[in-house]
């Protein structure tokens, strides 16, 4: 099974959301220190933690989020580590369920016609956190677009929406990643997404059809360096900047808006 299939037919049915591959696993080590399984937003707002600095545990009690985007049609592909954690995040997925729904759409990769593939660039949850970092981080990269294509700001983010996608190495978030367990080294789920850029990203990439960004954890993606992959050294992995000075912002550029 690979990583599109693991997760469609995954179902969250009640905390700790993991993947059923990685279940067994992750609960023969998993200690007070190692996760946090809050059930809903009242729960994580009323731990005697919340929001306190320094946490390094996974949070169970969110979806995973082991990819954003349409995985199928996009042709940027960004490789990161794990999905953080923001003070929002509990109450986004349990109050809001519209941006549920969509983070939902995402996993099963079944999009209705309107869907903004990458959720964290659509315009209704700009109030997210996800869409904080996301659009911070590519809107230099929006803005050039939009002056090249010569249309509106809202397009150009609109058009990148439906053609880029991230990949997360583990899927499970954190608010500072740590692997003390060595889930990095033993998880299906991070098989799964390994396999996923060998199997189906880098033959595109090779065609020319798409490019790959590999911003953290890059010797673990473990990718061949040639055309249309952009591999940040260690100086730029920790930002992974997406600017159009960057070396990410720039493939992007220059993918997006040459001739075919």
């Amino acid at each position: 099974m690979d990583l599109l299939e693991a997760w469609a037919a995954w179902r969250p049915e009640a905390p700790p959301f993991v993947l059923d591959g990685d279940r067994k696993i992750m609960e023969s080590a998993r200690s007070a220190r190692s996760v946090v399984t809050h059930a809903d937003w009242n729960a994580a707002l009323r731990a005697p933690d919340f929001a306190a600095p320094g946490d390094t545990r996974l949070h169970l009690g969110l979806l995973p989020q082991p990819f954003v985007g349409d995985l199928r049609r996009a042709s940027v592909y960004v490789l990161l580590l794990n999905p953080g954690l923001g003070t929002g995040n509990y109450f986004a997925e349990y109050e809001v369920p519209a941006f549920r729904d969509a983070l939902l759409a995402t996993l099963h990769q079944k999009f209705s016609d309107g869907m903004t593939p990458f959720v964290f660039l659509d315009p209704r949850f700009a109030w997210e956190g996800g869409f904080w970092h996301w659009h911070r981080k590519l809107a230099a990269v929006i803005g050039r677009l939009a002056s090249i294509w010569n249309v509106s700001f809202a397009e150009a983010r609109t058009r990148l929406a439906s053609s880029i996608a991230s990949i997360e190495l583990f899927p499970y978030h954190s608010a500072s990643f740590r692997d003390p367990d060595r889930w990095l080294s033993r998880l299906p789920s991070v098989r799964l997404a390994r396999e996923f850029v060998a199997d189906h990203v880098l033959p595109r990439v090779r065609r020319g059809e798409a490019i790959v960004i590999a911003t953290r954890k890059v010797a673990l993606w473990d990718l061949p360096a040639g055309p249309g992959v952009i591999l940040y050294a260690r100086g730029h992995a920790r930002a992974a900047h997406l600017t159009p000075e960057s070396p990410g912002g720039r493939a992007i550029l220059e993918h997006l808006t040459r001739k075919r």
